[in-house]
């Protein structure tokens, strides 16, 4: 009995171990969070000033999880000061990072066609983030362009990737949040 016991533990021991009980995946930016500065400017060229832009949204909290089996880093939003003003059930997906590329972004891209059947309207939207002293940042950037379909393409926002050398830098915004 002894042995068979042993036997068990030995074989079952190494499938323990591999299970990976630490933090998930991005639970480096988990925290709440006040924007204490949030700028834009419209175009993507150094040489254009940062101008202050609205603080649409003051609280929120990041919480790195999964979703559908995709770890994320969902944005949440709150209405006030306090985290007890966070809706920890609902995440706001244009907000949420995902892993791309090796690198925590938020991503999203649009399509739209227009000008016949030829033309396509592409958007990509990327915000990066990064750890600071007291919270973190999010330099976001958006690239627009206008293609022209090759026959059979359709206007889809998976030819982002594709046609992104010719598309255009056309507008950054900067955020800066302080981790309560």
């Amino acid at each position: 009995m002894k042995t068979t016991l042993i036997a068990t533990l030995l074989i079952c021991l190494p499938l323990f171990a591999a299970c990976d009980d630490g933090a998930p995946a991005g639970s480096e930016y988990n925290g709440f969070y006040q924007v204490t500065l949030s700028q834009e400017r419209a175009s993507c060229s150094d040489q254009d000033a940062w101008t202050p832009s609205d603080i649409m949204e003051p609280y929120f909290k990041l919480k790195a999880q999964s979703f559908f089996g995709t770890p994320i880093i969902g944005w949440i939003s709150c209405t006030a000061e306090i985290e007890d003003t966070c809706d920890d059930e609902t995440i706001d997906l244009m907000g949420t990072f995902v892993r791309k590329d090796g690198i925590w972004q938020q991503y999203m891209t649009t399509s739209s066609s227009g000008g016949g059947e030829t033309t396509c309207h592409l958007t990509y939207r990327q915000g990066i983030p990064a750890l600071t002293e007291s919270g973190l940042s999010i330099t976001v950037t958006r690239w627009e362009g206008e293609i022209t379909l090759e026959a059979g393409e359709e206007c889809d926002p998976d030819l982002v990737d594709r046609y992104f050398d010719q598309m255009d830098c056309t507008q950054m915004e900067y955020l800066e949040a302080t981790r309560l």
